[in-house]
């Protein structure tokens, strides 16, 4: 029904005749041009016959109404208003076939498709109905006999049979055309979502800081992004053609040959993980770069390719040249008054005439000196990873608790606070006792350097079937609900913490965590405003039947 309907939105009405208004023309010229070809006939077989005046005047109607056809405006009328031009056909069909034994009825063909075609059933009704009508009536008139009625009642079922026929067909196309179009805007809106993803993904690919490249099995480019483009110094349309960047193997070393360079070893499909190349870059900067190709499993809709995967890590070597420097320094720096104050320490342990309080805290002094001389050889390492110098079987975790406290009494002292501990005699750790000295030093000073005068710290112990708790709890000045979540974090420290004016660089719990983690043990913190803080420790010991 669309295609005799209204004109589509958008059409402009003086650009020409639309769809519609040459349907009509081709429809109706078709069948004056049968008319047409039909009178000449007619005037060279029998010229009697076109003399006669029905026959004239059927003709004519039809001519009238082929340029009345060709004249009308349709844009502006009405869409059933073009149900009167094959109407009238009908009637001008009737008139050409008068008193010819119906041998012309056969053109009542052309309108009844017409109208089968493009109306509703119930103008085909009447369109037949008004076929039977003319019949009957020349019927009729001309007296005519009973071959003549066999005839028209042949002629209304044939043209009953293929108007029918001809508005079923008619409905099912329209019906397939309005499923195709649905399906059709279906398809579009899925494509034109799809294309905005592609325009999505394609615009976050590009604006990530990693190069990334995707070959075909065959080695052939499918997609390269911007940051790629840029490192490499590749033509975008010409990306085969030698970069202005050029790959070394080292630092100022030699350029890698193109073969051994990655982008071709990734195009004859081979695989590899974090392998460093260097770039000379078109600036004529030098950039480390961090390359990985992996192999992408294909479907049914999309071939196997493979990922080359670039990361520039000139930044990450740089920063981490930078700190070996600056441990180097400070390792440096700190171990010349270190080696005096170890040394001083031992002179006054071994003068036979100091008194033995003195030479007790001398000798404090010099193994807190020798701890640190230790720490600071193992500065450039991950503080979590034991070391092969330190990594004995097990550990004494009694006389770890005793030195500590020992060696915090008279920070303690100072500040009027009381230090406790209660331990059982002897609790066997699987571990680095010098690690884990390392905890319970940071646990206990912290307890101390945030707990204002007259307060507690108490350093417990308790033995749970396979390991032991510890637990540091203090009186101090305690830490913010939303703050408990992130002391194990570097470099936080907690709102109460910055308030009191303290000095810390808040890196201790991170480090202890790390280490307790490194010995498969935990480490959990509880802790309220004004009322003090609790960290306890947990530690697998060293065997099950170490305690008999």
């Amino acid at each position: 029904m669309e295609f005799w309907g209204a004109r589509p939105a958008g059409v402009n009405a003086v650009s020409g005749p639309g769809t519609r208004t040459r349907s009509i023309w081709l429809t109706q010229l078709a069948l004056t041009a049968t008319v047409v070809v039909i009178s000449l006939v007619v005037q060279g077989l029998t010229p009697d016959r076109i003399a006669h005046w029905t026959f004239g005047a059927g003709a004519a109607l039809i001519m009238i109404v082929s340029m009345f056809a060709l004249a009308a405006p349709w844009r502006r009328l009405p869409r059933n208003a073009v149900a009167a031009v094959p109407l009238a056909d009908i009637v001008g069909i009737g008139l050409l076939a008068a008193g010819d034994d119906l041998q012309l009825g056969f053109l009542w063909v052309f309108p009844i498709i017409w109208i089968a075609t493009h109306f509703s059933l119930g103008l085909l009704v009447t369109a037949l109905a008004g076929v039977v009508a003319i019949m009957l009536a020349d019927l009729a008139l001309t007296g005519g006999n009973d071959i003549l009625a066999l005839r028209i009642v042949v002629t209304e079922l044939c043209l009953a049979f293929i108007g029918l026929t001809a508005h079923a067909g008619s409905r099912q196309t329209r019906a397939f055309k309005r499923l195709l179009r649905a399906q059709t805007a279906r398809i579009q809106t899925t494509l034109d979502r799809v294309s905005e993803q592609e325009r999505n993904v394609s615009l976050m690919i590009n604006a990530i800081d990693v190069g990334i490249v995707r070959l075909s099995a065959d080695g052939e480019l499918i997609a390269m992004n911007d940051t790629y483009a840029r490192l490499h110094g590749v033509d975008r349309h010409d990306p085969w053609h030698p970069a202005r960047a050029v790959e070394y193997g080292e630092h100022g070393g030699l350029p890698l040959p193109e073969q051994d360079r990655p982008l071709q070893r990734a195009a004859r499909g081979e695989t590899f993980d974090d392998e460093r190349v260097w770039l000379f870059d078109a600036a004529g900067q030098w950039r480390a770069l961090s390359v990985a190709a992996r192999r992408l499993d294909g479907s049914e809709a999309e071939p196997p390719s493979v990922l080359l995967v670039v990361h520039d890590v000139t930044a990450l070597i740089e920063s981490e040249r930078v700190r070996q420097r600056i441990a180097a320094v400070v390792s440096h720096e700190l171990r010349n008054p270190l080696t005096a104050v170890i040394g001083h320490a031992e002179l006054g342990v071994e003068d036979p005439g100091l008194p033995d309080a003195a030479r007790r805290k001398f000798d404090t002094i010099r193994r807190a000196g020798e701890r640190m001389e230790r720490l600071l050889d193992q500065v450039l390492r991950a503080p979590a990873q034991p070391t092969a110098d330190h990594e004995p079987a097990r550990a004494e975790l009694r006389s770890i608790l005793e030195s500590s406290i020992e060696s915090f009494q008279p920070a303690a002292a100072a500040r009027g606070l009381r230090l406790e501990l209660d331990a059982p005699e002897r609790v066997p750790l699987a571990g680095d006792g010098f690690r884990l000295r390392q905890v319970v030093d940071n646990l206990i000073s912290n307890a101390i350097k945030y707990t204002p005068r007259e307060g507690t710290v108490r350093v417990s112990c308790d033995i749970e079937q396979e390991e032991v708790a510890v637990t540091v709890a203090d009186t101090g000045i305690g830490i913010a609900p939303e703050d408990v979540g992130r002391v194990f974090e570097p470099y936080f420290r907690a709102q109460t913490a910055r308030e009191s004016e303290i000095q810390g660089t808040g890196l201790g719990m991170a480090i202890a965590r790390e280490i307790v983690v490194a010995h498969a043990g935990s480490l959990d913190l509880a802790s309220e405003p004004g009322v003090g803080t609790t960290v306890t420790l947990r530690l697998p010991l060293a065997t099950a039947g170490a305690l008999r």
